[in-house]
C-alpha cells in the first residue's frame, strides 16, 4: 500500500505550508487524484485517517477531487475524453493518443486557521 507513504509526504508538505504561515491548525486540504494516477482515493483517504492524528491536521477534512481522463490525439489534434479503459481518440479512432489529464497527484489548497491579519487559503 503505496497510498501509506504518499500520505505521509502530503501531511509533510501541508504541515509545512501550515507552519511557514503562522497556523494553528489545518481545516481542509484538497487534492487531485486522477483515475490513471496508480493511487486508490479509498485507500489514500484510510492513511489519512490514521496519520494526521497528532499534527496541525488532526482535525482537518480531506477532499478528493477526481479529474476527467484527456487525451490528445497525435493525428487529429482532438483533445477528448475517452471511454474508460480506451485511451483512442474519440474523435478519430486514432490509438497514438497523449494523456493530458487524469494521471495527476496534486495538492490544490490548503486552508488554515491563522491569526486574522494572515490569508488563511493557499492555492
Amino acid at each position: 500500500m503505496h497510498e501509506l507513504s504518499v500520505c505521509q509526504a502530503l501531511l509533510a508538505q501541508v504541515i509545512d505550508i501550515a507552519v511557514s504561515r503562522g497556523a494553528s491548525a489545518v481545516k481542509r486540504i484538497t487534492i487531485e487524484v486522477g483515475p490513471l494516477s496508480g493511487i486508490e482515493p479509498a485507500l489514500l483517504a484510510s492513511a489519512f485517517e490514521t496519520l494526521r492524528s497528532g499534527s496541525c491536521a488532526a482535525q482537518a477534512v480531506l477532499s478528493i477531487e477526481a479529474p476527467a481522463v484527456m487525451v490528445r490525439c497525435m493525428s487529429c489534434d482532438a483533445q477528448t475524453s475517452p471511454e474508460p479503459n480506451r485511451l483512442v481518440c474519440a474523435v478519430c479512432g486514432e490509438f497514438r493518443t497523449r494523456v493530458v489529464a487524469g494521471d495527476e497527484l496534486r495538492l490544490r489548497r490548503v486552508e488554515l486557521r491563522v491569526p486574522e491579519s494572515l490569508p488563511a487559503s493557499v492555492n
